[in-house]
């Protein structure tokens, strides 16, 4: 199904609005930590552009995918972390800190590394180019850097100038945002109404299988390097929730609304098994200071 040019323009402008919004919420300070312990911010980070889309790769190969759905899948295994991880990571009771900083890092990394991600893997897919569907690696990343890289540092200066004014407008962003991936997801929906039922069965177990492997390797890879439990839990929730808003927004200003539908299922899983995890080791098997409290 064809987007006019209206929706195609619409999506990124609110995007980068949201995005604004997350700038509000940063400041330089929030950077340190890359440099206080950059062994766990670099796992986290790259877990974003390493871990995640090569699992995307594997279940897309396992499960036999259709070339559309599965560069929808790695669409959005190739997108970063988003403020969903920091409230997931709060619920879990894990270090907030080294999520934010995650989520900050990977998203202002994403410009470059989300379209040389697509454009390897959509390549891998399709070696003889027959889908027709062509990858722009170049105006990917224009497009990444007008609605990531320059709203979130427009909302850093804007905090830095006027902190109060920041921290007064956050809140009322963090709603937006919300009602924003709502309208999003329910936006793709309806477009692939058509053969929703078909689609939903396939890419609903394509993005479990990938969510959970996320979480697994997110886990136990800082845990072979030494990383403190706590950490290792950030560091998984951090690698496991995507930031699906870019994911379906990407796939409808490039490809369509057929490549959007797994960012579309992601966001609903990733809440269901977010929630969760977070409920598990908050509550079900906190960490021995949280216990000793």
């Amino acid at each position: 199904m064809q987007l006019g040019a209206v929706e195609k323009g619409l999506l990124p402008a609110l995007l980068a609005i949201v995005m604004l919004g997350m700038g509000f919420g940063l400041a330089i300070g929030d950077f340190r930590r890359i440099f206080t312990t950059p062994l766990q911010t670099l796992v986290g980070t790259l877990g974003h552009f390493v871990i995640m889309p090569l699992a995307a790769y594997a279940v897309v190969l396992i499960l036999g995918l259709e070339y559309e759905l599965a560069l929808g899948v790695i669409l959005v295994g190739s997108c970063p972390s988003g403020t969903t991880s920091n409230l997931i990571n709060y619920l879990a009771k894990g270090d907030v800190a080294l999520a934010v900083v995650i989520t900050a890092l990977s998203t202002l990394l994403c410009p470059l590394l989300t379209p040389v991600i697509v454009t390897f893997f959509g390549s891998l897919l399709d070696p003889t180019g027959s889908s027709l569907m062509q990858i722009s690696f170049v105006e990917m990343l224009k497009t990444v850097v007008v609605i990531i890289v320059l709203p979130i540092s427009i909302g850093m200066a804007v905090k830095h100038k006027f902190p109060n004014f920041a921290q007064k407008i956050e809140t009322p962003y963090k709603v937006f945002s919300i009602l924003f991936l709502v309208f999003v997801i329910a936006f793709v929906t309806y477009k692939n109404r058509d053969n929703f039922i078909e689609m939903v069965l396939l890419v609903g177990l394509a993005v479990i299988l990938h969510n959970t492997f996320g979480f697994i390797a997110g886990y136990f890879f800082p845990k072979l390097l030494g990383i403190a439990e706590k950490q290792s839990r950030t560091i998984s929730i951090e690698v496991a929730i995507q930031n699906t808003t870019l994911g379906m927004t990407l796939a409808i200003q490039f490809f369509g609304p057929k490549v959007a539908l797994p960012s579309a299922i992601f966001s609903i899983w990733m809440y269901i098994a977010g929630i969760a995890i977070a409920l598990f080791w908050g509550y079900v098997v906190p960490l021995k200071e949280e216990k000793a409290a």
